[in-house]
């Protein structure tokens, strides 16, 4: 069970969202302003897409397509990073913390395999994640 509602969730990610709105007002002050505006609008593009899965397919689903995307990322070498790889991946490691997964939890599941069936950190995501990707 998540540790917040979906009503919640969602007014967590839009005032995230409002947040990266500022960011990308702001980012031009920066020493450096594009790096700076690419980051705020990929954390405003994950949050409006975790936004919509949540309103029309609900939290489950946004939580799979969060952990694709946190993979994704991990694939990555940080030091070779865009702003925008930058902004997206904060964006998803900041839903994950609203839904009450540990950043310890989540490197572990982004270290499993897309089917990991041995996965046994006390995590109630998990049982979640594995509901949500028999559904889909």
């Amino acid at each position: 069970m998540f540790q917040v509602n979906g009503d919640d969730l969602l007014r967590a990610l839009k005032k995230f969202k409002s947040l990266a709105k500022q960011d990308l007002l702001t980012s031009e002050l920066t020493s450096d302003p594009t790096f700076w505006q690419t980051h705020a609008e990929a954390r405003r593009t994950e949050y409006t897409r975790l936004i919509n899965l949540i309103e029309n397919s609900g939290v489950e689903k946004a939580c799979v397509y969060a952990l694709r995307a946190y993979k994704a990322h991990q694939l990555c070498v940080d030091s070779e990073k865009t702003g925008e790889q930058k902004g997206s991946e904060q964006a998803i490691k900041l839903f994950f913390q609203i839904i009450g997964l540990s950043p310890e939890d989540l490197k572990r599941m982004g270290e499993q395999k897309e089917e990991a069936k041995d996965f046994t950190v006390n995590s109630s995501f998990y049982n979640e994640y594995q509901l949500s990707q028999e559904q889909i």
